[in-house]
């Protein structure tokens, strides 16, 4: 099989042919069922519309809060769904090569020549109809609260080499409602085109916007209120849905595991 690492830089491509893509999302979704409680949404609704009006590729822009955020990256791709992709540390995908099964490709920033070839392939990549390339700008883990966003310049170098890119602020979140596992919560704010023109400022414009869309999402969280979202997965079944089983059935009620939020 050709190597995907191109001669001229440190950059390892995606790889979504073949059977171990099916057994790498096979993986990732074991592990969101068993990990989480439930996966739960916010405008996801008006992101299909939007992806159905106009299938143009788009940058799907995140906070990076937890190990679980590729995990369930992919899930959203799969669940929109998109022709999803992620750029991802050179050293973490080397190690962690099945990644590039589920669209991960590389970027070494330490590598200028790594950096051109890695701007140059999401280009071609947000060419694609209803792509999805998911970008942590922070380039590292920060908790959710952590103010103000801080974004590396990666999004301005991108949009400076595309010249027009349609970007969407999507806010992580992971909380502990009613139950042992978390609630992974997600908002996606609105697709938004933006020219070159706007280089000099977008990096200081999508960190207000995406802190935005993760204090809304945060108002929301604090609530407890399962209605106010999307529920897209449902993880398996907690203890807390097993005593409320046992508690209708004692009870002569139906049983059944009812929605606490």
């Amino acid at each position: 099989m050709k190597d995907d690492r191109s001669a001229r830089g440190r950059i390892v491509r995606a790889y979504k042919r073949g059977w171990p893509r099916w057994a790498v999302h096979a993986m990732a979704l074991r592990k969101l069922r068993t990990g989480l409680h439930a996966i739960r949404t916010q405008g996801v609704e008006r992101l299909r519309e939007r992806l159905d009006a106009d299938p143009s590729g788009m940058v799907l822009l995140a906070n990076h809060s937890a190990w679980w955020d590729l995990f369930l990256a992919h899930f959203l791709n799969e669940a929109i769904p998109l022709d999803g992709y992620g750029m991802m540390e050179h050293f973490n995908l080397i190690r962690f090569g099945f990644f590039r099964r589920i669209g991960a490709y590389s970027i070494d920033r330490t590598d200028p020549v790594s950096v051109r070839e890695a701007m140059g392939y999401t280009i071609e990549l947000l060419g694609r109809p209803r792509a999805g390339v998911w970008i942590f700008p922070q380039g590292m883990i920060v908790c959710n609260d952590v103010r103000p966003l801080r974004f590396q310049g990666g999004l301005r170098v991108l949009l400076g080499r595309a010249g027009r890119l349609r970007i969407v602020p999507v806010a992580l979140r992971y909380e502990f409602w009613q139950d042992e596992r978390p609630e992974a919560l997600v908002r996606f704010g609105e697709p938004t085109w933006v020219e070159a023109g706007e280089r000099r400022r977008v990096i200081e414009e999508w960190e207000q916007r995406l802190t935005a869309e993760l204090d809304a999402l945060r108002a929301d969280a604090l609530t407890q209120e399962g209605a106010r979202f999307t529920t897209l997965l449902r993880g398996k079944t907690s203890m807390n849905d097993r005593f409320a089983r046992i508690r209708a059935w004692v009870m002569g009620k139906t049983p059944g595991a009812p929605d606490a939020y």
